[in-house]
């Protein structure tokens, strides 16, 4: 029953965006992109406005529905707490090791360090 509702719900879907993108664009609606908004000539109505409009109804209660169906009322059920009765092994402490001092040869001086530098006045 959810496998049909959730499938039933994707083709809304696709077929809400179909009708969407097939509207025509009003110039008369201005404010989008800064017109003027006023309409000088006949209103043109949109003959997709009301399929969108059921579409977009249908889309609304069926997601609702399905929402109710998946609310989960027996009892509390969690993917977080399936695998709370196989706890992971434990792992065994390891304490941090520090590696071996050695002795480094002192570096030879460059010719940078052994110019002296002098104050900018």
């Amino acid at each position: 029953m959810v496998t049909l509702l959730l499938t039933l719900n994707a083709i809304i879907c696709v077929a809400l965006i179909i009708l969407i993108l097939l509207q025509r664009s009003d110039p008369a609606s201005g404010g989008m992109f800064g017109g003027a908004g006023g309409a000088a000539g006949p209103v043109i109505r949109n003959p997709l406005a009301r399929p969108t409009a059921i579409l977009a109804t249908l889309f609304l209660v069926l997601s609702l529905v399905l929402a109710y169906l998946n609310k989960g009322g027996e009892g509390e059920h969690s993917l977080m707490s399936a695998n709370v009765e196989t706890p992971a092994p434990a792992l065994a402490p390891v304490s941090p090791t520090l590696p071996e001092p050695t002795l480094l040869a002192p570096a030879e001086a460059s010719a940078t360090e052994t110019t002296p530098t002098t104050p900018a006045p």
